[in-house]
């Protein structure tokens, strides 16, 4: 074989930093973008950043929408967190302290899993027993409820213990009342009622009230949560002012306990296009409120334009250049999005107007078609992307 020089005509798409910087834009979120503002801003002195706040263009029902549980849900005990389940609580003998042991030390606040590990180690308890009750520990929600049945539990140990007498069935529920014996009161319930009822056993019998409480939540919660007093009258067989001390004595309890242990987060989501209705028809806009406001420092522009033969001006007419790429790039992103929230809106007119029985099935394809872009550029633009609407995020 001879070398030989051959010439090849061929086809090749290359991204330029200006499309990818684009791309990369349209895949971000509300909260990434604004992100991604305040660092251009804090690496490019050309661009002048105007805090959202300071503008007060977001009205409240536009702002940061909390979808965890707050501290305001936890610390509500109104009749609305009532559940209609009842569970009888299975008594057994509480374990005992045994002094001897160390108490850990941890820096900051404990989870609920670290407090009430910190509590068993206290304890004076079997290997076998410790096991389990760590692991039923390890099943409790934020909340402070088991989300496991014991079945499943027994299951998984069994396979684990070696060289230690065998876990019997009736050493679940035994371990199960070790763990809700810990603080705070109500921890290793599996329903509300069994919950709200392991509270009441902590509360002296003599409380007024305290039989009509437990009669309550042992076979009358549906009643409760309804709010139907008078038959609640009639089934406990008592008068107004009892069944007030058993209703004042039921919202001073506590239906998730394990919220009042450590810190919790909670996960915001900030909409990225918000859902009006404007004269009969549904109309989508984009949140920019939402977003820090970016521009050019006229003074610096004005100086590189009239310095632009300058060697020593070049680093600045780079960031010039791009900042005028970041700003025309965020006016595509918001009109790509905003095209695309606006189709998939038109289109689902019926939804917003008779709820969630008239949606209508929809795919990348039908929008990419409607806007003459490709499916990809669709996908882009709602992957990651919140629409806040009069039925709900």
């Amino acid at each position: 074989m001879k070398p030989a020089l051959n010439l090849k005509q061929s086809q090749r798409l290359t991204m330029t930093p200006q499309l990818q910087q684009a791309i990369r834009l349209l895949q971000m979120n509300t909260v990434e973008l604004s992100e991604e503002l305040i660092q251009a801003h804090e690496s490019n002195p050309l661009l002048e950043m105007e805090d959202p706040l300071e503008r007060q263009e977001v009205s409240h029902d536009e702002e940061t929408i909390e979808v965890e549980s707050s501290d305001e849900s936890r610390e509500s005990l109104d009749e609305d967190w009532v559940s209609a389940q009842t569970y009888n609580r299975v008594s057994g003998p509480n374990a005992q302290l045994d002094i001897d042991f160390d108490i850990p030390d941890r820096s900051g606040p404990a989870t609920l899993r670290q407090s009430l590990e910190d509590q068993l180690s206290l304890l004076a308890l079997s290997p076998e027993v410790k096991l389990v009750s760590d692991r039923i520990v390890q099943y409790l929600d934020d909340a402070g409820y088991l989300q496991v049945d014991l079945e499943e539990i027994y299951n998984e140990v069994s396979s684990e213990i070696k060289n230690e007498p065998e876990i019997e069935h009736i050493q679940m529920e035994q371990c199960l009342e070790i763990v809700q014996s810990l603080e705070p009161t109500g921890v290793g319930a599996r329903a509300p009622s069994e919950c709200l009822l392991l509270q009441l056993r902590a509360i002296d019998n003599e409380t007024p009230g305290h039989r009509e409480a437990g009669e309550i939540v042992r076979n009358h919660l549906h009643l409760l949560a309804d709010r139907d007093y008078q038959t609640l009258k009639r089934k406990l067989g008592v008068g107004e002012s009892e069944l007030k001390q058993a209703v004042d004595l039921i919202k001073h309890l506590n239906p998730h306990p394990g919220f009042s242990v450590g810190d919790i987060s909670v996960n915001y989501i900030v909409p990225d296009v918000v859902v009006e209705h404007h004269r009969g028809i549904w109309l989508a806009r984009l949140n920019t409120g939402a977003l820090p406001r970016v521009v050019i420092n006229q003074d610096y522009q004005q100086l590189v334009t009239e310095n632009s033969a300058s060697e020593s001006f070049s680093k600045m007419k780079e960031q010039l250049q791009d900042a005028r790429w970041l700003l025309s790039n965020i006016e595509k992103r918001h009109s790509t999005i905003l095209s695309v929230a606006s189709e998939i809106v038109e289109r689902q007119q019926a939804f917003f107007d008779h709820g969630p029985a008239a949606m209508k099935p929809m795919i990348l394809r039908d929008v990419s078609e409607a806007l003459d872009i490709h499916e990809s550029t669709v996908s882009r633009a709602t992957n990651g992307k919140y629409m806040l609407t009069p039925l709900g995020v």
